[in-house]
């Protein structure tokens, strides 16, 4: 065996942390109620109905590391939805899948624009546009609930081998947001940025482009999160989409991506989300009330935000031990 494999210690880092929170909620909730064990309950209820907010949990993940946010995720859902709907009645099927998906980039494109270009703060640039795509929402929609069609239906009801396709979709959508960030340059660019914005620019690199490629990444993922949303509801309506931006970012703060940026990966996302689902379906079927899943909830999250901040604050610790030993080495 190779001496550097012998000599390799095994790390327990916060993803791994995440990864036992996950097995012994999963564990602890179908000890008390065997139901959750069930295929038909783990897939056709658990996965699916946490599929649109992991999606857009993958795409807000790139906006985080870069130190932004995106508060318009659930507007933008809902906006992009009722585009596609009201579109798919005049024009079909096509015209309103397309409609939902260039909604969706065009608000993404908006936010990056201000934020890229006209320099105002990601935070309170999505808070605003938040309200704005609501508001258009009202209006086209007229307050009334937009209903489904053929296309959207399929995305939120179909099924290969008894598995729903959005988890496929999910599951495709992971691996490729996975190696954009771990394994491209636009990855590594997103690191710098958020670890040092005015000093990746000094080095030639254009943060405005990334930022708003960025943007309208989340805006388009939204569009097509909404279409699914929109096939697995029947309908929708302009406030639908009032708590989904808080939800995502839960999502991506307790899988370890620091919301101030430089820090995070798509692996903690991707377990952060399967926790939540774990959370939201076994205390549905455990009948625990709302505001029990609320508190519960908020507990989980203040958790693992101390639980990363100690397993992170260790790791400074170690680096800067290290960068003290003095050498040992001959002149």
């Amino acid at each position: 065996m190779n001496k550097s494999m012998k000599n390799r210690k095994f790390r327990f880092t916060f993803n791994w942390a995440l990864t036992v929170i996950l097995v012994v909620l999963f564990v602890a909730i179908s000890a008390i109620n065997s139901v959750f064990l069930s295929f038909d309950y783990l897939v056709g209820v658990m996965l699916r109905n946490i599929v649109e907010l992991g999606m857009m949990a993958l795409a807000v993940t790139l906006i985080i590391i870069t130190g932004g946010i995106d508060l318009s995720v659930g507007s933008t859902l809902v906006l992009s939805s009722m585009i596609g709907g009201l579109t798919a009645v005049h024009g079909g099927n096509f015209l309103g899948v397309v409609a939902a998906l260039v909604t969706g980039a065009i608000c993404g494109l908006f936010n990056g624009f201000l934020i890229a270009k006209i320099k105002i703060s990601p935070l309170v640039t999505t808070l605003a546009t938040m309200y704005l795509y609501m508001g258009l929402a009202r209006s086209i929609s007229g307050g009334d609930s937009v209903y489904s069609y053929p296309a959207s239906q399929w995305l939120g009801t179909s099924e290969i081998a008894y598995i729903p396709l959005q988890i496929f979709y999910y599951a495709a959508l992971a691996v490729i947001f996975w190696f954009l960030l771990a394994r491209t340059t636009l990855g590594r660019k997103i690191y710098a940025i958020g670890l040092n914005e005015q000093a990746t620019g000094f080095s030639g690199i254009n943060t405005s482009r990334v930022k708003i490629i960025i943007y309208t990444m989340s805006g388009l993922i939204c569009g097509f999160a909404g279409l699914i949303w929109l096939g697995r509801f029947t309908s929708i309506k302009y406030d639908a989409g009032t708590s989904l931006a808080l939800k995502v970012v839960t999502i991506i703060v307790l899988g370890g991506t620091s919301i101030m940026g430089g820090i995070g990966d798509m692996k903690g996302t991707i377990l952060g989300t399967l926790i939540i689902a774990v959370l939201n379906s076994g205390l549905t079927v455990l009948n625990m009330p709302i505001a029990a899943q609320t508190i519960v909830h908020g507990t989980i999250l203040i958790i693992s935000l101390v639980s990363y901040f100690m397993v992170n604050n260790r790791i400074k610790r170690r680096i800067v031990a290290l960068k003290n030993v003095p050498s040992t080495g001959t002149a």
